[in-house]
């Protein structure tokens, strides 16, 4: 389920940066993305997230609207261990100010443990929904291998 509660929040967040910074028209969204075949559950999750990021995080607005003056360089090493498309998946949620410089690295640093190379697309999307979705208000969001929990739980690979 987090992939596509994932994929709901990258089309949510590209529509609130279409739109300056507002989310309308949520009825409409919630009816195109069921049209999309994406269930009442995932909607849900997705547009909770959100709503709960521009409450609890004063920054994550003002994030998400700012231009960042630095940019992220991958290494010879990490090119090759990562597919293109999952590269540029990950550049587009920096872009839409969904990842912050440390939640990019440590999907960095976790999807070189996840296997051979390269890693593509779908491999990284559930590192991201591991990173991303890791929030108290959302245990539906978060069950994923051991090999994936923050290193303060003690339970890294």
């Amino acid at each position: 389920m987090g992939e596509k509660v994932l994929e709901i929040v990258v089309l949510l967040m590209s529509h609130i940066k279409e739109n300056q910074g507002q989310l309308e028209n949520l009825e409409e969204i919630s009816d195109s993305l069921k049209s999309q075949g994406f269930t009442e559950n995932e909607i849900s999750s997705a547009y909770s997230w959100v709503l709960d990021q521009m409450q609890t995080d004063s920054q994550f607005l003002y994030n998400f609207s700012r231009p960042t003056g630095s940019f992220r360089v991958l290494s010879d090493v990490e090119r090759q261990h990562f597919a293109t498309d999952a590269v540029g998946y990950l550049l587009q949620l920096k872009h839409l100010g969904l990842l912050s410089d440390g939640q990019l690295e440590m999907i960095l640093e976790r999807g070189t443990m996840i296997g051979p190379p390269p890693i593509n697309l779908d491999q990284i999307k559930i590192v991201i929904g591991t990173v991303l979705f890791r929030e108290p208000g959302h245990p539906e969001l978060i069950r994923q291998p051991a090999y994936f929990y923050l290193e303060d739980e003690g339970l890294v690979n």
